[in-house]
């Protein structure tokens, strides 16, 4: 058996901690996946609706020019808006800066 000094001990676990705190403050500023993206609404009136498909029910409408934030998520031709909205990505334009590609 080895004799490693006390102050030795001490050093080594203040360094381990600084090391987990730096590590965990650099992961609570990266996002958990791909965040929302900016477009803008190329229809005169777009429809949104409960899902991804012109069946499901019509739960809002979005007028021409009108911003709105949605995630990267597109099924069937339609975005998601979040909150169980859908609208045709067809019909959604990219804003400047936007980091969301169709």
């Amino acid at each position: 058996m080895f004799f490693v000094p006390r102050s030795l001990l001490l050093v080594g676990a203040g360094a381990f901690g600084a090391f987990c705190v730096m590590n965990a403050q650099q992961t609570a500023g990266a996002p958990d996946g791909p965040g929302p993206c900016a477009f803008h609404v190329a229809a005169d009136v777009l429809n949104v609706r409960s899902g991804p498909s012109e069946r499901e029910p019509k739960v809002g409408a979005l007028q021409h020019g009108e911003q709105v934030e949605a995630l990267p998520t597109v099924v069937d031709g339609f975005r998601d808006l979040g909150g169980g909205r859908w609208a045709a990505q067809e019909f959604l334009l990219p804003a400047p800066g936007s980091a969301c590609a169709p």
